[in-house]
């Protein structure tokens, strides 16, 4: 993807902030107030926007859900939207995955640990229930 100018039909490497708070303002209510926009170049494994193309601006809104939105520098695209309840399903899909680096991988060393105690619990249920049963106790004297 390309960005041209539509004046003059020049190529343009990336958009400027006012143009980044415009296109957010085509997807974001009109009544938000700005608080605040970023240039990011790079993310952590643990950034909220982690994974995304970069370089991207970081619109802040004076919200009380600590309100963001994210558009890529290069293409002017609208990526995302991250808000407090996103924050903390982020953080409880990364508890459920037991993923605690990248939150996608749910094929980890810790879940197949877990797996395989579970497996164990439940078959060492069933040699009990064998091994305790009346009914089976009965049949084997038989």
């Amino acid at each position: 993807e390309i960005l041209i100018n539509t004046k003059t039909g020049e190529r343009v490497e990336e958009i400027n902030e006012q143009q980044a708070l415009d296109i957010a303002g085509r997807y974001m209510k009109d009544d938000l107030e700005v608080s605040g926009i970023k240039k990011i170049t790079e993310t952590g494994e643990h950034h909220e926007y982690r994974g995304n193309l970069l370089p991207a601006y970081v619109i802040s809104y004076k919200t009380d859900e600590n309100l963001k939105a994210y558009i890529g520098a290069t293409n002017g695209e609208f990526r995302s939207v991250r808000h407090r309840d996103w924050r903390w399903f982020d953080f409880l899909w990364m508890t459920h995955t037991m993923d605690y680096e990248g939150r996608d991988n749910f094929n980890n060393i810790i879940l197949r640990a877990f797996s395989v105690l579970g497996l164990i619990t439940v078959l060492s249920g069933f040699l009990l229930w064998y091994i305790s049963s009346p009914t089976i106790r009965k049949l084997s004297k038989t």
